[in-house]
């Protein structure tokens, strides 16, 4: 695997009150959701099967991403494995604070143990521009 220089910025579909074109940079890459229908992304993934407009959007993953054993249950445990794959050394979740509702009570865990594992891994993982008191998942860098 081939490190890559560049920060990527995972954004979710939660409100945030940034337009994509504030958080880019020439020192990242931004990955969002398909169905997100905020414009600037660099790839858009959409591993539901809902057809969106975006002309790049990717709709499913290599099948090396599934076959680290660890519990990918959303999209977002799935892009961070793929990052992993693709060499980003840090990334910065942005818009998915996998609030304790019902559909992220399971995901949450899921999505800790891939921090985890990235993290052991050598991958700084970041939830960015959080409320301040949303402490939950969010990692410290390690050095």
């Amino acid at each position: 695997m081939e490190g890559i220089m560049k920060e990527l910025l995972i954004i979710g579909k939660a409100p945030i009150q940034y337009q994509v074109y504030d958080l880019k940079t020439k020192k990242n890459e931004v990955w969002m959701l398909g169905t997100d229908e905020r414009e600037g992304a660099d790839v858009y993934y959409e591993l539901h099967g809902i057809k969106v407009n975006h002309p790049n959007t990717v709709y499913s993953l290599p099948d090396e991403v599934y076959r680290f054993g660890l519990p990918i249950n959303s999209s977002i445990g799935a892009l961070l494995v793929y990052a992993y794959i693709k060499g980003y050394k840090r990334i910065t979740l942005i818009g998915a604070p996998m609030d304790a509702t019902h559909e992220y009570a399971m995901q949450k865990p899921a999505v800790a143990c891939i921090i985890g594992w990235l993290m052991a891994k050598g991958v700084k993982v970041d939830w960015g521009y959080m409320p301040q008191n949303t402490d939950y998942g969010r990692v410290k860098d390690i050095d």
